[in-house]
């Protein structure tokens, strides 16, 4: 599946810059591959609020 999303032209141009960099193929890998890991960072997060409610709730 496609999808299109707008991107501000000062983040395209940081992109550009790791994708002439070697960092990224093209804009695709770079934007799947930050998306990846906000999405890793967010269930990371819940996992952690998960423990602390637990603790919380076992004393």
């Amino acid at each position: 599946m496609k999808a299109f999303v707008e991107i501000s032209g000062a983040l395209l141009e940081g992109i550009d810059e790791m994708i002439d960099e070697g960092y990224y193929n093209d804009r695709t890998e770079a934007v799947n591959q930050a998306v990846c890991e906000m999405l890793h960072r967010y269930k990371i997060g819940k996992l952690h609020m998960k423990e602390f409610e637990a603790d919380r709730g076992g004393k």
